[in-house]
């Protein structure tokens, strides 16, 4: 076993750290099942050998009949002690690395990663803030800093995405520029040493100009659908024919695509879908429900089993909007003790119950289901507007005062925390409701105009409910 991968580690490794793997291999936790006695002569048969290592020491037989005590040679059982060894070997050494003091900011990222995938994001924006302090402080200009500046700024962009609700730029602009500055850094390193190479041997001169996007779409699967989703969301107005070109090649591909990319290119797929369902093109909603129901079958909105919030809302919203009413239903049963961070007063479930109800025109017990408050503006509003939509269908002479208050609070509070789209989607929806509930019924005249005027507002919340409301003046 002279020469061994297996003994070259040992070699290679300090005296210390020998010293510790023999500890390591009395944690239970690491070292388990019915070879541990074995692994553990072995190392000791090894570490006596130590520092000079002589074949007379660690010749086969020798190791064999210490390891092995009174036990017939068996061909092979020694290399297999061996491969187990090195593999424990590895796992020493790989986690003495990672607690070494140069680690200490990679092991805080990792933690807050922890926190934030296991629900806790309170906790981990307090840890990311400390990361955020020290990084500032003790800055300094390497390679390996600004690659360390880049993991900061992921994480941050994945802390602030933590149920985005489309505030804000969820610190994209800085992650570019961190990714910018380490790219550029690197770059200009390797370009360093290859000119550094030219000195001592020749070579060619390298082609160090802009690779056009094309170009990295014939090399690269993940960057092909990545840019073909980009040029969607750049399009204000993009065919059906060409997301549904995109999702066939994203299902093509899947093979070839770990579960968390597919995860990430369906959310972007889905939000396309909201996206230009919300901007008139209704037609999507039915693509966007078997999207749902397809994801949800393959697990791709799991999280430790649990389903975050917005999507259970999203996923009932658009099932109900296509009349699939006892699929939403269902799923609304189902999943209400599967959300991510549970459900305090039960408050999400009921806000589905509620729209399962109200398209099912049972508006008593919908009034009845619907919450009074909501822990953010986002599921508030979903709630308000339920809210008036009951009142309309009830006929309810609190209708106008609901109305006026909804409308206030848009003008004045969402001012200062939501994007100007979404203040617009909510206005316009007030206001055509305000119309709608003024016109006199059975008039065809003011119907029409009603529905042309809709058909051209770019962005209007519950479109389709005020289009059937429209037609019904009619």
């Amino acid at each position: 076993m002279i020469n061994s991968q297996l003994l070259d580690i040992i070699r290679a490794l300090p005296h210390q750290a020998r010293e510790e793997m023999t500890l390591f291999l009395d944690s239970p936790f690491f070292v388990r099942g019915a070879n541990v006695g074995e692994l553990k002569k072995l190392y000791q048969v090894i570490l006596k050998a130590a520092p000079d290592f002589r074949e007379a020491q660690l010749g086969k037989e020798t190791v064999y009949a210490q390891v092995f005590e009174n036990q017939p040679f068996v061909s092979g059982k020694l290399e297999k002690r061996m491969v187990e060894l090195n593999k424990l070997l590895r796992i020493f050494i790989l986690t003495k690395r990672y607690w070494t003091e140069e680690n200490e900011t990679l092991r805080q990222l990792d933690w807050t990663a922890w926190l934030r995938e296991a629900g806790m994001a309170e906790r981990a924006q307090a840890t990311f803030a400390k990361i955020e302090t020290t990084a500032k402080e003790e800055h300094t200009e390497s390679l390996g800093q600004y690659r360390l500046d880049l993991q900061v700024a992921e994480e941050e962009h994945e802390i602030k995405s933590i149920q985005n609700l489309v505030q804000g730029d969820i610190h994209i602009p800085d992650l570019l520029d961190s990714l910018d500055l380490y790219y550029q850094n690197y770059r200009i390193e390797l370009l360093n040493r290859y000119a550094l190479q030219q000195k001592g041997t020749v070579l060619p001169d390298m082609d160090t100009g802009e690779k056009t996007p094309e170009y990295y779409a014939g090399r690269s699967l993940l960057y092909r659908i990545s840019l073909a989703i980009n040029q969607l969301l750049k399009d204000e107005n993009p065919a059906v024919e060409a997301f549904q070109q995109l999702l066939t090649l994203l299902k093509n591909s899947e093979r070839r695509l770990p579960f968390q990319v597919q995860q990430q290119f369906y959310t972007y797929l889905r939000n396309l879908c909201t996206l230009l369902i919300n901007k008139g093109q209704i037609h999507f909603a039915q693509i966007l429900n078997e999207l749902y129901k397809d994801n949800l079958a393959r697990g791709l909105f799991f999280t430790h089993g649990e389903i975050s919030t917005h999507l259970y809302i999203n996923i009932v919203q658009i099932a109900l909007r296509v009349k699939d009413y006892e699929w939403a239903t269902t799923f609304t049963e189902n999943y209400k003790s599967r959300l991510i961070g549970g459900d305090k007063d039960q408050l999400y479930y009921r806000f589905n119950l509620s729209h399962c109800l109200f398209e099912e025109k049972k508006l008593d017990e919908a009034l009845t289901q619907l919450p009074e408050a909501a822990p953010h503006f986002h599921y508030l509003q979903n709630i308000r507007r339920l809210e008036l939509k009951i009142y309309y269908e009830l006929g309810s002479d609190l209708l106008q005062y609901k109305m006026y208050a909804f409308r206030k609070y848009f003008e004045r509070t969402a001012r200062k925390s939501l994007s100007p789209e979404l203040r617009e989607m909510h206005i316009e929806f007030f206001n055509i409701l305000l119309q709608i509930l003024q016109s006199p019924p059975k008039d065809k005249e003011r119907s029409q105009k009603l529905i042309e005027r809709i058909q051209k507002k770019k962005l209007l919340a519950d479109r389709a409910w005020l289009l059937e409301k429209a037609r019904e003046l009619g």
